[in-house]
């Protein structure tokens, strides 16, 4: 019996090998491998699954959320700043939006940068030097020092997405990726809901100049722990065994080859006269237009609105990121059962603009209804961007979709980010209200809606998972 067993073991193996897949038994869990695709909770456990999302993923989260925070937390501070350097609307809408002149430099290298030097490295030095000119604009004295410290810190922020992006391809497989970029791009909400009360709580028992010190400070603190807790690689983490390591990296050696079997030149013409990539980057501009208009001047168009002290507000300023974090939640699960993209992204853009429209004409009747809208208008908020990189995977095929998503990333973090605010600012310094502007960002949001529906999306769409799509999703 024992001979026929091994008789029939063998003659199995051999059919499997005959028909080019690999099986490797691991251990005494019955794990399998194959092709570089594991197919279950065993499989996963056997390359170090929970030990790899435990050590890797809660660091990227940290790393963002401070990024995050320091990049939108100037708006909090921003009644204060512009009492006291005597800056008009439009000059303190001018300091929100030039991050994105830094921003948009460094962006577009970072992944040449992280290819180059590491995503470990790249990812340190971007820690260390926004850390610097974050705390450095807390020593400024006038409107121009605090525009070049802003500039500054968007340079230093710049590749810290597509760093890290890169790093988490290096121990995420494909089919674990999703996962692991949608639970990274929650920290976006995360930062912003924390930049409120945090900095709200600073502002009441200090300024403003301490507090940008204070919270420049954790990225320093947590450049340390980034430097001692990552690995350069998975070859070097001594947390992995051997086995893991080596099903590891042969399930990503796997999944390269066969990127590379399947890319070919990337038709640039065909990329640049497609008009759904032209519908999408306008969409995607008009999006982070109404996005950075509405959240950098949350904070004062609650104050205005009120007689709270500082504290409160940013206690309040809190409760629409919330919102945004169950908002992305929602959407992710949605579009994915029902396998719809186009009417997942274009309605939360339109929605968004509607409540800004009603809140900028009726939320001034009560302050608690304004919140009302405000925290609704904070449930849609950050819903489109993710829904406009898949589209992007739909309609191109795949390097060309990484192309115009990198590129669409660049162009509309700049103009939607740096137009947005100095947009509100400036209607609220000839209105001396908000009504304008938020109508005015409510229309930019119905058209950036229509324009995701004007997009003619295949019947049936394998819509790809490659790196370098994640890396921009939420830029």
């Amino acid at each position: 019996m024992r001979r026929r067993r091994e008789a029939r073991g063998s003659t199995e193996d051999e059919k499997i090998k005959n028909s080019g897949e690999r099986t490797a038994a691991r251990d005494d869990k019955g794990v399998s491998e194959v092709n570089g695709r594991f197919r279950s909770a065993a499989d996963r456990e056997a390359v170090g699954y929970r030990r790899r999302w435990a050590r890797i993923l809660p660091n990227v989260f940290i790393v963002y959320t401070i990024s995050y925070l320091d990049r939108v937390n100037v708006g909090t501070a921003l009644p204060a700043i512009s009492q006291d350097l005597h800056l008009s609307p439009t000059e303190a809408g001018f300091i929100g939006g030039v991050f994105f002149w830094g921003y948009l430099v460094s962006f577009l290298a970072g992944g040449w940068l992280a290819n180059r030097f590491g995503a470990k490295r790249v990812t340190l030095f971007c820690l260390v030097a926004w850390g610097f000119f974050a705390i450095a604009g807390g020593f400024t004295t006038n409107f121009y020092e605090l525009v070049a410290t802003r500039v500054l810190l968007g340079l230093s922020e710049g590749p810290i997405w597509s760093s890290v992006s890169a790093l988490l391809s290096q121990w995420f497989l494909k089919s674990e990726r999703g996962r692991a970029f949608g639970i990274w791009n929650i920290s976006i909400p995360i930062g912003a809901l924390l930049a409120g009360p945090l900095s709200g709580l600073v502002l009441t028992y200090s300024n403003w100049h301490v507090m940008l010190m204070l919270e420049g400070l954790p990225a320093w603190i947590w450049a340390l722990v980034w430097w001692r807790t990552i690995p350069d690689s998975p070859q070097s983490a001594t947390w992995l065994t051997t086995e893991e390591r080596h099903v590891l990296l042969g399930g990503l050696a796997a999944e390269q080859a066969e990127f590379d079997a399947t890319v070919g030149a990337i038709d640039w013409w065909g990329m640049i006269v497609h008009p759904g990539v032209w519908l999408l980057l306008v969409a995607k501009t008009f999006n982070n237009i109404v996005e950075y208009g509405f959240t950098l001047w949350l904070p004062t168009a609650i104050k205005d609105a009120s007689a709270l002290p500082i504290g409160l507000v940013g206690l309040l300023s809190a409760l629409p990121y919330l919102a945004s974090a169950i908002g992305i939640a929602a959407v992710g699960l949605s579009s994915d059962r029902m396998h719809e993209r186009r009417l997942h992204g274009a309605i939360p853009l339109m929605a968004l603009a509607v409540l800004l429209y009603v809140s900028a004409h009726l939320g001034s009747q009560s302050f608690w209804v304004l919140m009302l809208f405000f925290t609704l208008s904070g449930f849609f908020l950050f819903m489109t961007l993710p829904l406009i990189t898949v589209m992007y995977t739909a309609i191109l095929p795949r390097t060309q979709a990484i192309a115009a998503i990198a590129f669409s990333g660049g162009i509309a973090n700049l103009f939607g980010g740096f137009f947005g605010p100095m947009l509100v600012g400036w209607m609220k310094a000839r209105t001396g209200d908000f009504s304008l502007a938020f109508s005015v960002l409510a229309l930019f949001g119905l058209i950036g809606g229509a324009l995701i529906l004007a997009v003619r999306l295949p019947a049936r769409t394998d819509e790809i998972a490659a790196d370098g799509v994640h890396a921009v999703a939420g830029e």
